[in-house]
């Protein structure tokens, strides 16, 4: 009887284990021929016309900031620099205790205003807006501690215009993201209200005064890794989903918002690991539910650069987080999937991501227990097994080269040392890297004190990296 048992859980283990690998394919060929679609179009797009137009959807940059004194300066002069004509940018300082307020009134050389402050989104006590004469318009709000989500929601609140890039204090904007993000608002302005961009690993590259001079593979495994993983998520998989009007999560990394939507639901959920996604499907069912015409879509050209975790430590923190951040988001949306209401995204992309996202992790270390077991106990076939991770394996193989392939116009592609170091790393990703992720995302389902707030991410800050 426990033989039979598991015998079953180990072919369910196993086929669950290839189907997982094949969807991943399936999304990579949809999202290749989504990309291709899209150069097309980018051909004969009208980047130029838009940085001397005056017609150009005016955006609010919102950046959130906690205990950012040492890079926050350096952050804001690079974003100011962003190759758009109509722009403002608006800094949340979230009860900072370091001297985060106090440099961003130095450098810019700002002044506390008393200027009509409507709190359409419910934020902590604001204490004060400061604001500058120079070119770019600089507005910072200082409240009291609430969160990332709550000083998002302030930002928002304070933005004067009606589309709000939702970002971070820690990255570096590509000189045309914000003007390719708004490309795909300027084709349809009627339905767009979200446009999530292509966020990238920065560790490794070269950067000078906050700006990215040269993109570079690190020499760290760990952080090649990740690269894998992003290009995977990112270039290989939501091009597909937001080719049918599916994608589950704009980046709060990255993140073009028009501003009435953000108020239509409420803007950020305070208290959320996982905000930005929450956002993305709160969006979805509100348009969905009202009968609305609205589209959500990615733009691969409109990149960002990040500081990925560079040790184990610090990476296991972050993906039991993570993790916890999906849990939240399945139990509040769980009822969506399968529903026939919502469109693709009911009946494909969050069934999909419920099945191999959130439950990935459980499946995979039970078939690590009990695939062994089977074979120890003679009920799973060592020819089976073999013939079985084999064909998954290569399959996850091809996936990951397609990604890089798919990524070529837009990352790392400065020559063959950077795409063998690529190679090399995805072809060792299976013997132990994933493994560790699948470990810490299982620990994630168990919650307890290790799986509760962010803690110290331990970021050296992209203005501040070396090319080490």
């Amino acid at each position: 009887m426990i033989g039979e048992v598991i015998r079953v859980f180990g072919v369910f283990a196993l086929g669950y284990y290839l189907v997982m690998h094949v969807y991943v394919l399936v999304m990579s060929l949809c999202s290749a021929y989504s990309l291709r679609r899209n150069h097309n179009l980018q051909r004969f797009g009208r980047v130029g016309e838009m940085l001397s137009s005056r017609v150009a959807p005016p955006v609010s940059i919102v950046i959130p900031a906690y205990n950012e004194a040492v890079g926050i300066v350096d952050s804001v002069r690079s974003m100011s620099i962003v190759s758009y004509p109509r722009l403002e940018i608006v800094v949340v300082n979230d009860g900072s205790s370091d001297d985060t307020l106090r440099n961003l009134i130095d450098a810019f050389d700002l002044e506390l205003v008393r200027i009509p402050y409507r709190a359409s989104i419910p934020t902590t006590e604001i204490r004060g807006i400061y604001r500058g004469k120079g070119a770019i318009p600089i507005t910072v709000v200082d409240k009291t501690n609430g969160s990332r989500a709550d000083a998002l929601n302030a930002g928002v609140n304070a933005a004067r215009h009606p589309y709000v890039l939702c970002t971070d204090a820690d990255v570096i904007l590509d000189a045309e993201c914000l003007v390719r993000s708004m490309q795909r608002v300027v084709e349809d302005r009627e339905r767009t209200v979200g446009v999530g961009g292509n966020v990238r690993p920065i560790n490794g590259s070269k950067v000078e005064l906050g700006h990215l001079i040269e993109s570079r593979v690190p020499r760290s495994l760990i952080a090649r890794m990740q690269i894998l993983e992003y290009l995977r998520n990112f270039i290989a998989a939501r091009p597909a989903w937001a080719g049918i009007n599916a994608l589950p999560n704009v980046s709060g990394a990255f993140g073009v918002w028009r501003k009435t939507t953000l108020l239509d639901v409420g803007g950020f959920a305070r208290g959320h690991l996982g905000e930005d996604m929450d956002l993305t499907l709160r969006v979805h069912r509100f348009y969905r539910e009202n009968g609305l015409e609205y589209r959500i879509v990615y733009e691969p050209s409109a990149v960002i650069w990040t500081e990925v975790p560079a040790t184990r430590q610090v990476l296991r923190r972050q993906r039991i987080r993570w993790h916890r951040g999906l849990i939240h988001t399945v139990r509040d949306y769980w009822k969506l999937a399968l529903n026939p209401g919502y469109g693709a995204f009911g009946m494909i992309t969050w069934p999909g991501y419920i099945l191999f996202e959130y439950l990935a992790p459980v499946v995979e270390a039970i078939g690590y227990v009990v695939v062994p077991l089977g074979l120890v106990l003679g009920v799973l076939s060592f020819e089976a097994i073999a013939l079985v991770v084999a064909v998954a394996y290569g399959v996850g193989l091809l996936n990951t080269f397609i990604a890089i392939l798919l990524d070529e116009p837009y990352g790392y592609s400065n020559g063959g040392s950077d795409t063998m170091r690529l190679i090399s790393a995805a072809l060792v990703e299976n013997l132990g890297f994933h493994q560790m992720t699948v470990a810490w995302r299982t620990r994630a389902m168990f919650g307890g004190r290790s799986a509760k707030g962010w803690g110290n991410m331990e970021r050296r800050g992209v203005t501040r990296l070396s090319d080490a």
